[in-house]
């Protein structure tokens, strides 16, 4: 069942555009109505989209309720235009599918019979990385002594769990269950059903019952892998059914996992379902029981200590002759955080490394995810809101100028981790906050634990880091991985 975006109070049907401009510009409304209306009125949106997406970050911590005061106006504005091929709002269709939708998945069980790894990173790695200031250095401590012993207390629900960046194939390495929302491919499922059956832990393969001619548990691993999947934009009535099912026979800990991409305006989509997907499971279970979990992105603008901005000016004037060249050549310019207080005084800076190469639906989309766990947080319910690093995955080195880019970085302090290490390292910190989870403010409920790959801390104007690594990587753009 297709999706739309509309305006709620006329019901006409809008495009992405003016759904990104309606939200943004609701969600200041109230802690900054000049710049609300600035954004109502923007008529060019492609070109400003990104400083708009900046001010708004920054109108997040004007003071210390405004963060959850822009979530939630923003959060309402989303959830009104979002709506079903049929008209009806997308939000209350899927609630009434948890309430009501049931048997149209069933599910099949793969218990592995591997042995148990248990996870675990080189602890001088993870020095490394916050040497070479592309993490956070909250991340050696919440990794140490992880054992991974109580990840069976919970369980994993991944949509697009079958995703190159999900954490699912690890956890079922590390003896844990998940169950995997992705769509009916069938190499996809072969694959998972393989690492399953190698692993220690248990994958929940849904099948939709429709499709079924004769009974689930008689069916062969290639027939299953064939039969088996759920579309996030087609299927989320029977995915909400099926969630729902799980929490009433489970008594863990449900894990929510969201983790779908999809180009442009289709960003938007698969997000507002995983969106409603977890307002819907966090209204309906109590805070013991959910668990909600993001890989966020390094590249959206985000407000940090001003000790970030600090850093950057210390180390910048301490670079060697030889870099200052270099520099000069590049026209590398320093990179100069915006910073402000808040009304009680906090000061902050405004990091901003924004690329209009992922477009606005993605600006907007990831947004989204920050504002619920604003909102998760202020309801005093554990997050895992983990920033990611760039990585070389495949949809990433599939882009020429990505792979020029890519490959020219290290050289100016910009590190893409190998998409193995990245998952790797997402993954853990995901483990620890579930096990010790870390008290949480509204800034470091994504900065404490963050591994941008050196974007938040680097000492070049952000614009002018793209270009340079491009170019410094050029030979990267005529190589084919």
């Amino acid at each position: 069942m297709a999706l739309s975006f509309i305006n709620p109070e006329t019901g006409t049907a809008t495009g992405s555009t003016e759904l990104g401009r309606a939200v943004l510009s609701a969600a200041v409304s109230v802690v900054n109505p000049k710049l609300s209306e600035e954004i109502s009125l923007q008529s060019n949106w492609r070109k400003t989209y990104q400083s708009l997406f900046a001010r708004v970050a920054k109108a997040e911590f004007a003071t210390k309720h405004s963060a959850l005061e822009v979530a939630n106006y923003g959060l309402a504005s989303f959830e009104q235009r979002i709506a079903t091929s049929s008209g009806e709002n997308l939000l209350e269709l899927i609630r009434t599918s948890w309430r009501n939708n049931k048997g149209n998945v069933l599910t099949v069980k793969i218990h592995g019979s591997g042995v148990s790894q248990i996870p675990g990173i080189d602890e001088l790695d993870l020095k490394q990385m916050v040497a070479n200031h592309s993490a956070e250095k909250g991340i050696i401590d919440a990794v140490q002594g992880l054992t991974g012993h109580a990840i069976n207390a919970d369980l994993l629900v991944a949509l697009a769990g079958g995703a190159e960046y999900s954490p699912t194939r690890l956890w079922l390495d590390w003896g844990g269950d998940v169950a995997i929302v992705a769509r009916s491919r069938k190499e996809l499922w072969s694959e998972l059903i393989t690492r399953a059956r190698k692993s220690s832990g248990t994958l929940y393969v849904p099948v939709l019952a429709k499709k079924l001619t004769k009974d689930v548990n008689s069916l062969s691993d290639d027939e299953l892998a064939s039969l088996a999947g759920l579309d996030l934009v087609e299927d989320y009535e029977a995915i909400t059914g099926w969630i729902a099912e799980l929490a009433r026979t489970d008594s863990r800990r449900i894990v929510l996992g969201n983790y779908a991409y999809a180009p442009g305006a289709k960003h938007i989509e698969v997000q507002a379902v995983q969106h409603c997907i977890a307002r819907t499971i966090t209204e309906a279970l109590p805070k013991s029981r959910v668990v909600l979990s993001w890989l966020a992105t390094p590249t959206d603008s985000h407000v940090v200590s001003v000790e970030f901005a600090n850093d950057i000016a210390t180390r910048f004037t301490k670079r060697s002759r030889f870099t200052k060249i270099r520099d000069f050549v590049f026209s590398a310019r320093e990179h100069k955080p915006e910073t402000f207080n808040s009304a009680e005084g906090i000061e902050y800076a405004l990091i901003d490394p924004t690329s209009s190469m992922q477009g606005s639906s993605y600006a907007l989309a990831k947004r989204v995810q920050r504002w619920m766990a604003y909102q998760q947080v202020a309801a005093g319910r554990v997050v895992s809101y983990q920033v990611a690093p760039p990585a070389t995955t495949d949809s990433v080195l599939s882009h020429r100028i990505l792979r020029a880019t890519y490959r020219g970085a290290p050289h100016f302090g910009l590190f893409p981790y190998e998409t193995h290490k990245a998952v790797r390292i997402s993954a853990l910190l995901l483990i620890a906050q579930l096990q010790a989870p870390i008290n949480q403010g509204f800034e470091q409920v994504y900065s404490q634990l963050a591994v941008h790959g050196g974007l938040w801390r680097s000492l070049y104007n952000p614009a002018d880091l793209w270009r340079v690594a491009t170019i410094r990587g050029i030979w990267g753009y005529f190589s084919k991985h």
